[in-house]
Order: structure tokens, then sequence, then C-alpha cells
């Protein structure tokens, strides 16, 4: 074939490419899990932002939690489904998806295991080529995560802004139009971190992150067979740290979201100081891509507790069970919060739904038995409650690769090594890893 021909052949060659990729690789996202996302580029004012900040550096001082342990949050009524086993006699999890459990006495499913296991095996929306514990050390963005809004002035006037009335107005249903703040979360990533593709926290009626791991309440919401349960909501994402992405190319760390879907077009943000995004993110697929994708993640043992410290004099510490892993400058931190509220019909639905009377519970075996039947026989009888969890969330929870612009190959063999050791050596020729 002489050179001519090969130019001419590329385009249809990338063309068939594409078309396998939707075909074959992108998983179609049902019907329910779309809707509309606002950017609203001038959110925040100058002094709610410097409120923010002053407010991170207050809670710093005592630590953020890695979002590992954001179950600390909520205590979970049911913090696993069955599928806990004894912890190792070193204090650590051996299998890589399970955690130390909040007592530490057990090894669970992390809360949020659907979005690891996928950006474990994807590397996410750049599909990045990293060891296990460089994608684990990406993943574990920094937070605080708060039901009581009371406490808090500057973020119960954020709820109260023009602005996030409007943008609930536009995300929530129309026959939805009551609104109810109920938390916050400040979310901060350091050079190398990721929020991972993800749907947000689902809320059921008689169902929710306070009974249930996170992870079973997004099957719940994919698999459709709730959805007369469920509790749409309104999200904001806003930022305010002070650097501008204009400034720091390399930084990334955009928005990203499907509003349509997997295959609909995929919709960025940049994250531009004092902006934010409105968004039903129990219902849109959306991540935050890494920041500073170049840039090694610190060193973080998912079995450890990890926190991230404010030093003082705008110096910022993570800190191992104890131990100082890295520093950072505030400046260098992406810091971001994110604020909710629940959509109601009326007075009457959202009266029921905190009374969480006894008639609306739902159990958790009456749960995992729909979930069962909707898959058919895809489950063997007799399957552990390990193998029966991952089962479910490999047959419900449907998140897209990454994108053909991002890499050739939409998976991370790179993980390989963690399930066999001696494939280390030659994959360190292709793989990120710390040494």
């Amino acid at each position: 074939m002489n050179v001519g021909a090969l130019l001419l052949a590329l385009p249809l060659l990338h063309g068939l490419l594409l078309t396998c990729y939707h075909l074959f690789l992108v998983p179609p996202t049902p019907s329910h899990l779309t809707g509309p996302v606002a950017v609203l580029p001038d959110l925040l004012t100058s002094e709610q932002a410097r409120s923010l900040r002053r407010l991170l550096r207050e809670m710093g001082l005592s630590g953020l939690d890695s979002n590992l342990a954001d179950s600390k949050a909520t205590l979970p009524e049911h913090e696993h489904v069955g599928e806990a086993e004894p912890i190792g006699p070193n204090g650590t999890c051996s299998h890589p998806f399970l955690v130390p459990s909040l007592n530490r006495t057990e090894c669970v499913l992390a809360q949020r295991i659907d979005i690891g296991k996928h950006y474990l095996t994807t590397g996410g929306v750049y599909g990045l080529k990293d060891t296990y514990d460089v994608s684990i050390g990406r993943l574990q963005s920094f937070g605080r995560y708060l039901f009581d809004l009371s406490e808090f002035p500057a973020v119960e006037e954020l709820f109260g802004s023009r602005d996030f009335k409007e943008a609930a107005v536009g995300t929530c249903p129309a026959h939805k139009p009551l609104i109810d703040p109920f938390q916050f979360n400040l979310i901060i990533q350091v050079p190398g971190q990721t929020v991972a593709t993800h749907v947000d926290g689902v809320y059921f009626l008689g169902a929710d992150r306070f009974r249930f791991p996170q992870w079973l309440l997004t099957a719940m919401q994919f698999s459709g067979l709730f959805a007369d349960r469920f509790i749409d909501q309104i999200q904001i994402v806003a930022y305010f740290h002070e650097w501008e992405p204009s400034s720091r190319p390399d930084a990334k760390g955009e928005f990203i979201y499907y509003p349509n879907g997997t295959k609909g077009d995929v919709l960025r943000a940049d994250p531009t100081p004092r902006s934010g995004n409105a968004v039903d993110g129990s219902k849109v697929i959306h991540a935050a891509a890494p920041y500073y994708p170049g840039t090694l993640p610190p060193q973080l043992d998912k079995s450890k507790d990890n926190k991230l410290i404010f030093a003082g004099k705008g110096r910022w510490e993570i800190h191992s069970d104890r131990e100082l892993v890295q520093a950072y400058k505030e400046d260098e931190l992406r810091s971001t919060i994110v604020f909710r509220a629940r959509c109601f019909e009326d007075e009457e639905a959202m009266a029921r739904f905190k009374e969480k009377r006894p008639e609306d519970k739902l159990e958790l075996e009456d749960i995992i038995e729909t979930l069962k039947k909707g898959m058919g026989g895809w489950v063997e009888e007799g399957a552990s409650r390990l193998d029966l969890a991952l089962a479910i969330l490999d047959h419900y929870v449907a998140y897209p690769p990454p994108e053909p612009r991002e890499t050739l190959v939409p998976f991370n063999y790179c993980i390989v090594g963690k399930l066999f050791p001696p494939a280390k050596p030659l994959l360190k020729l292709a793989c990120t890893d710390f040494d």
C-alpha cells in the first residue's frame, strides 16, 4: 500500500474503531439516569469563597479523612451485606476490594466499591495506566461530609441564594418543586488525584446511606427496580480555590458529565474559581478529571487511616496512620464544596420520607432478593456473599469506559500486577508506579 492510500485509509480505520467502541465497549445508560446540567459562572461571591477557605482550614486542623472513610459520617445500619471477613493479623485487608470496617475488626467492601472497581479496571476518564498502588493513591481524595447545616451559616447562605433556587427549578422535576437542603461536603484533591466516574449517594423512600452501603444503593438505582421510591435531588458543585485553570493548563481537573447518558455527548467544565455546576448527581453520571494527571499521587495504603491536615501558615500535610507522607501549599489544592437538597412533591411527601415509617422501610434481604431476581439466573446458587455482591455490581452498574480520544486501550492492564505479582517487572516498563 502506498503512502497516499494509507493516509486515505486512516480516517476510515479511525471511524471503524470509534463505531466498534460505541457498539461494544460503551454500556448503554438506563433511560432514568439522565438529566439537565447547568453551568453557573459566578455562583460564589469573593467573600463566600474566602469564608469557605476559612472553614476548610478550621476543619483541617482536626484532619479531613480520605473518601474511603466516608461511612464515619453516616454510621450505616448495615456496613456490609454479608461479605465481611476477619481482618488480617496486621490490621490490613489483602483482597483488593476490601477495606477495614469502622471498628477495624473485619474487612468489608468499600462503601463506593462501584467507583473504585470501575476506576481500577479502566484507568478512569483518561484511561491512565497505573499500578494498583498508584490507582489507590489517585482515588483517595479528602473531605468532610456534613448533615447538620445549622452549624454553618456560610453554607446555609448558599442554599438561600437566588442562583441556587433558580438552579433547583431547572434540576428538580416540575412536579417536585419543594426543596429540602440536607447535606454539604468539602472535597479536596491534591496533585495526582481524581474523583472517579460515579453517581452520587442515592436516596430511596425506606433506603439510604444511613442504612445500607452506598454501592448497594447505586446498584438499586441502575437497576430501575426501585424507581417508585427514588428521591430526586439537586447538587451544586462549586470551586473555592483561588488559582485559575487558564494559568495552569497541566492541571486539568475539569468537571465531566454525561447528561444524556453514555451514548450522548461528553461535556466538560473547567474548575474556575467561584463557578459551579448544578445537576442531580444521583441520576447523571459524572466525574472530576485527574488533577495534574502527570503527577504521582501520594502513596496511601487503603487499610490505613489517611488524613489531610492543616498545619498552619498555608501548609497542608497528608498523614497515614499518623506518619507524615507529603506536604502541600494551600494553592496546590483543588478545593470544592458540594451542597445538596432533595426534591419533593409537597410537605406530606417530605414528612413521610423524614419520619422513616416502619411500613416504608426496605429490608436488606428483600433488596438482595429483588436484585437477584432481576438478574435472572446470572448468579450461581450457593455463591458467597462477596461473589454475589460483585456479581450485582457487574450486572447492574455500567459506568462508561475512557473516551477514545484519551486512550487507545480502554483497560488498565497495569493492575494485573496486583493479582499476578510475577508480572510486575514486565509491567513496570509500561505502567506508572512509585518506584
